[in-house]
């Protein structure tokens, strides 16, 4: 798979409701499945878990992270 950075910008309900299942996947130590702009893929249970803030200038960004090793 080529390098890839896309992100999907989501209403604040489908927000809230893919962080729900995100974190209940999390809490009980499983994989989940996600899609991000027509790529359909797996978080493993394993993956490192991290939250990121960001600052440039007056914008602020804060990312919830997951990484791993395909």
């Amino acid at each position: 798979m080529s390098d890839r950075d896309v992100e999907r910008v989501q209403s604040r309900e489908q927000f809230a409701a893919t962080l729900r299942r995100v974190a209940d996947a999390v809490e009980r130590g499983e994989s989940f499945r996600i899609q991000v702009a027509e790529q359909r893929f797996t978080v493993p249970a394993d993956a490192e878990l991290s939250v990121e803030h960001e600052v440039s200038g007056d914008r602020e960004e804060l990312e919830l992270q997951f990484r791993w090793t395909r």
